[in-house]
């Protein structure tokens, strides 16, 4: 079987899309939008199977940009970025459109419609559909444009090329600034700095 080579130019997308969601989030900062991204982890099926694989794992970042009311438990919508690899094998970028659905409060549904391109160092280079379901914590954030999110999630990818190829998985989201940012502070004043916030 052919081994394809990631192009190059991929990872340029990625980070031109990197940059253009950070700079949409920035200028958001005097609208009412909260920005959230979170790492994903989480397992499933492929079918046929990629490859010689039928089980596929994956690692992805999700972050969407939702506008909406200033309050929390209330109806929002904006842009979404996706980005992911499986098996460790493939880089896929898609972007698309979140809606978050107040069910509960503080515990909403939000769903992503999207599509995008992977690329796959074991088959073909192809345009995706993507749908995702997740549900859990999405808090609203009165003083910043973040709001942490934690969940669940269900998701499905489509090739456009050949829609008989198609994956369904599931995993768990964990916010990035809960992996990231919350344990740096910690550290920072455990070492003596104190209080990182603090001037």
């Amino acid at each position: 079987m052919a081994v394809h080579v990631i192009h190059p130019r991929l990872f340029a997308l990625f980070g031109l899309l990197g940059v253009l969601f950070c700079l949409g989030a920035e200028s958001s900062a005097q609208a009412d939008a909260q920005v959230s991204a979170r790492l994903g982890v989480g397992g499933g099926v492929a079918a046929p199977p990629l490859g010689d694989v039928f089980g596929v794992f994956e690692m992805r970042l999700a972050s969407e940009l939702l506008f909406g009311p200033a309050q929390s438990n209330a109806f929002r919508i904006g842009p979404a970025l996706d980005l992911r690899t499986a098996n460790f094998e493939s880089l896929e970028a898609a972007v698309g459109l979140t809606a978050l659905l107040p069910v509960m409060s503080e515990m909403p549904l939000w769903v992503t419609l999207g599509g995008g391109y992977a690329a796959r160092q074991f088959g073909d280079d192809h345009a995706f559909g993507l749908a995702t379901v997740a549900w859990g914590l999405r808090s609203y954030n009165y003083h910043y444009p973040y709001g942490y999110g934690v969940g669940v999630y269900l998701s499905t990818r489509f090739d456009l090329m050949a829609p008989q190829q198609f994956e369904v998985t599931a995993g768990v989201e964990i916010d990035l600034a809960l992996l990231l940012v919350l344990p740096t502070m910690a550290i920072i004043t455990w070492m003596g700095g104190g209080d990182p916030d603090e001037p």
